[in-house]
């Protein structure tokens, strides 16, 4: 069999969405409909210091591997901070940006990156990624929030490992809320108590929708809340309205 060959795509609406989602492995936030709504929405384009390069191999016109990768002009919407080492390339007269990023967007979440069926395959994706940073000059290759195959192959072709700490709450198995509240201190276990009557006095309920139950209004309110939150704490809100209705359809 020959070798695939190698396309870098500017644009996922050019890569069909049945080939690139059949590489995920079911991943919401990996998703060819996920990538769209954010190119479409504007969240990630080049105004905001994210260009398309996804690099893609194909073999007799099929998609047998994708990954989603940036040139990014800045640092932001990563969640990994990196201005110390942009700093320090200032500081020596070197040049930081533009810099390769194989991330998804907005999502500071661990999973897959080198997409494909194979490990050959995903061989491949970091061999010709290292390959084109150096062939465009780029500062240098990010690949983040990797998942364990992806960061030994990530090891084993020698970049350089970054460890960062995320807070996760794990449920052991509670038997119920009591059961959790009972872990706590006495006054942490009260404050909790007030306000989830707080909430029961005001007559609000919950209720859980899926995807095809939520209706526009409700994606419209979702995007009110997400903006809301960043306005509280001053932060850049790098998802608009339009995001949020195109996620609702997808």
């Amino acid at each position: 069999m020959h070798p695939p060959n190698l396309k870098i795509i500017d644009d996922i609406a050019h890569i069909p969405a049945a080939e690139w989602d059949a590489l995920t492995g079911g991943a919401p936030m990996l998703s060819h409909a996920f990538f769209l709504a954010l190119q479409e929405s504007g969240c990630a384009m080049p105004l905001y210091g994210w260009k398309s390069q996804f690099l893609t191999l194909w073999q007799d016109a099929k998609l047998v591997g994708a990954m989603p990768l940036y040139l990014k002009m800045n640092s932001f919407g990563e969640h990994v901070f990196d201005f110390a080492w942009a700093n320090a390339y200032q500081q020596h007269g070197l040049r930081y940006y533009p810099k390769l990023l194989c991330a998804v967007p907005f999502t500071p979440v661990t999973g897959a990156r080198f997409l494909a069926a194979t490990h050959e395959m995903r061989r491949l994706l970091l061999t010709h990624a290292l390959q084109y940073a150096k062939d465009i000059g780029v500062s240098s290759l990010h690949c983040l929030f990797l998942n364990e195959n992806d960061l030994t192959e990530a090891h084993a072709q020698g970049m350089m490992l970054r460890q960062d700490v995320q807070f996760h709450w794990q449920n052991p198995g509670y038997r119920d809320f009591d059961a959790y509240l009972a872990t706590l201190s006495r006054d942490k276990r009260k404050r909790i108590q007030q306000e989830r009557r707080k909430v029961q006095e005001a007559g609000i309920e919950l209720r859980c929708l899926s995807g095809e139950e939520a209706t526009p209004e409700h994606w419209a309110f979702f995007a009110s809340c997400y903006l809301h939150t960043a306005q509280l704490y001053n932060s850049p809100h790098q998802l608009n309205a339009d995001f949020f209705q195109r996620l609702g359809k997808a």
